[in-house]
């Protein structure tokens, strides 16, 4: 699908500026499979779930197609990761008792994605994929950085990105198998503004237009923003969107 490698060409800072997702999702996975000896994490990025996936699971196979974000994942014992498209594993057929997708399943070929956690999985095995919509903040923060900035980037927001938004549903993702209810979850963070202008400018969006133009003007608006906000701590939260299912 369209700008599933646009991260790769920002990688180290997608890497530092993109927010950990809850341990309570993990542990829920974890809980959902069962067995804990092999993981996919699909579109893996710079490695941020499988790193975590690998406390709950005896090995982790990390893919993404993008090698510029494969090189900014940290080695770690238990984890191998491998540059691949997610319809194309190279995974041996019925050996993986859970798939993991991280903010990443909007931007598959969801047929041919189907069909390969299909043919990977055990039987049995769960499906979690999960993806946040956008910034719930403090209303200073918003009327300052978010809404302005926003006012900008959504013409350049894809159609992956606004699939994302509506929150993975199964009839529209094409979900093949059955689908299982997981609780709320939500990104729940307590940041700079510096570092919530970080967030937004490791955005696909973000990088369209500044290549189309708006730079500067994007660029003046975090710095007014940073300006009247000062360094205090700030609530950033995420809520997170799930499709988790069982792979008969």
């Amino acid at each position: 699908m369209e700008n599933a490698t646009t991260f790769g060409r920002k990688a180290a800072e997608y890497r530092t500026a993109r927010p950990g997702y809850p341990d309570a999702l993990y542990r829920w996975i974890a809980g959902a499979a069962r067995a804990r000896d092999l993981v996919w994490d699909v579109g893996t990025g710079s490695g941020q779930a499988a790193l975590r996936l690998a406390a709950d699971f005896a090995q982790v196979v990390a893919t993404d197609i993008d090698a510029d974000q494969i090189a900014q994942a940290p080695a770690r014992a238990g984890i191998r990761y491998r540059v691949a498209p997610a319809h194309r594993s190279g995974l041996a057929g019925g050996c993986v008792d859970a798939v993991t997708v991280a903010t990443a399943l909007h931007w598959f070929d969801h047929a041919r994605f189907w069909s390969e956690v299909g043919r990977v999985a055990r039987a049995g095995a769960v499906f979690c994929s999960w993806t946040y919509h956008r910034v719930e903040t403090d209303e200073d923060v918003r009327a300052a950085l978010i809404d302005p900035l926003e006012g900008i980037l959504d013409p350049y927001w894809s159609q992956a990105n606004r699939l994302s938004w509506r929150g993975y549903d199964p009839g529209e993702m094409g979900m093949p198998f059955e689908v299982i209810a997981a609780p709320d979850f939500a990104c729940e963070l307590s940041w700079t503004p510096r570092e919530i202008a970080g967030f937004v400018r490791s955005w696909s969006a973000h990088r369209k237009a500044v290549l189309d133009g708006h730079g500067a003007r994007l660029g003046q608006i975090e710095a007014e923003g940073l300006a009247a906000l000062g360094d205090g701590r700030r609530r950033l939260a995420l809520p997170l969107h799930v499709l988790a299912a069982r792979v008969a």
